[in-house]
């Protein structure tokens, strides 16, 4: 073979390698282990990563067999034979995702996906970075973390009466208040949520990053309106800080509604969503929605998307998530690589039908790293649609 062809295949094996490495840290970030512990696994990541270039191109491509020196790969060991054919496998695993990322139909019961993109940025006269660390980040070009993409999903759920139709639900989760993003990003954020009129408002966690500005939480999730309540729910980034305090001040001073670990029935035009909340695996327990209550809509507010599995086995109709930021950086053609999931880079974000339930993961707003490549912070915006009598959707809906 070619030089050029023996470093075409070192670079597949290379993609690979990264593949197994990303796949295996995304996997360990789903477990509740503290910050320390999780520090040292992506220490080995890291090293694992920028270590394999030089290893594989002076031992495989120079040394022995010395494939780019003109050295034959039946010639490779034993050992080396093996892991090759294991980042192979990487390599397909890669390409199989990136497809199914590009591939994948849109939710029968989404019948509207609309994105309007807002540089506030521009509107608040530069890009609004505060004392915060890493601000170097939050200065590199191409970075769209003041990028706000507002995304409205119109949802056609089977069975909901008709007096629903129009029902606004607005999201808000992964804040992650550093100070490095400044508070005048979130000010603007929450003028366009007030400027959407919700009828129920919902956060999703990871609120606080730092404690010593707990007090923008009034100063700002404070000012919602939303007729149906505000309802939240707190991620492994509070629970890092100090979750009681978090909470104290989103129900005391901010006038929100704590929903971890249990259910709450809201009533509207005669009919109950019943809403629920869980923190799980990081605080708490899951909630226990009410089997006799045949609400019209079950709806749940989960920190990770890790939990749906739970959500399907409970008939939830909705699952509300953030968390996985959408991957942050999304390279192209590939998508996201760094999703800190049981279920890896499947559900960095996005809205997904696993039937009895709907999930709708948001990229979140910020992040503990200001920086962003093809993956927007995002608002989530959900206009409920009644279906109409003998819609195909509620014969296949099984509710």
């Amino acid at each position: 073979m070619s030089v050029l062809a023996n470093a075409v295949l070192l670079l597949t094996w290379y993609a690979g390698h990264c593949e197994l490495w990303t796949a295996a840290l995304n996997r360990v970030y789903a477990n509740p282990w503290s910050r320390r512990r999780l520090s040292r696994w992506r220490l080995w990541h890291d090293g694992a990563l920028l270590l394999f270039p030089p290893l594989l191109i002076g031992w495989v491509g120079l040394y022995s067999p010395g494939v780019l020196v003109g050295g034959r790969w039946n010639e490779l060991g034993i050992a080396w034979s093996g892991y090759a054919i294991l980042c192979g496998c990487g390599t397909v695993s890669l390409v199989l995702h990136s497809l199914w990322q590009g591939l994948r139909p849109r939710p029968r019961w989404i019948t509207r996906r609309d994105s309007r993109v807002i540089d506030l940025a521009s509107q608040l006269g530069g890009r609004p970075i505060g004392a915060g660390r890493h601000q170097g980040m939050a200065r590199l070009p191409l970075n769209q973390t003041f990028q706000l993409d507002i995304v409205s999903r119109t949802v056609k759920l089977p069975g909901l009466p008709p007096a629903w139709n129009g029902l606004t639900i607005v999201q808000l989760t992964d804040l992650h208040f550093t100070g490095t993003v400044d508070r005048r990003w979130f000010d603007a954020v929450i003028d366009l949520v007030n400027e959407t009129r919700p009828d129920l408002a919902v956060c999703t966690g990871d609120l606080i990053d730092e404690m010593s500005l707990i007090d923008w939480l009034p100063k700002t999730l404070g000012r919602i309106n939303a007729p149906l309540g505000r309802f939240f729910i707190l991620g492994n980034h509070d629970q890092y800080q100090r979750p009681d305090e978090i909470r104290q001040v989103m129900v005391e001073q901010a006038g929100w509604r704590d929903l971890a670990g249990r259910c709450e029935p809201i009533e509207h035009a005669g009919q109950v969503l019943e809403i629920g909340g869980t923190e799980r695996p990081w605080m708490g327990q899951h909630p226990s929605f009410d089997p006799a209550a045949a609400p019209a809509l079950k709806l749940l507010l989960s920190h990770t998307p890790d939990n749906v599995t739970w959500a399907q086995q409970q008939h939830i109709d909705i699952v509300l998530a953030g968390h996985n930021h959408g991957g942050q950086v999304c390279l192209p053609l590939i998508g996201p690589v760094y999703s800190p999931s049981r279920f890896g880079c499947r559900f960095a974000a996005g809205e997904f039908q696993l039937d009895p339930t709907l999930m709708i993961v948001s990229r979140g707003l910020s992040g503990r790293h200001p920086l962003r490549l093809f993956c927007r912070p995002e608002l989530t915006r959900i206009v409920l649609e009644t279906a109409t009598q003998g819609d195909p959707a509620d014969a296949a809906s099984g509710r």
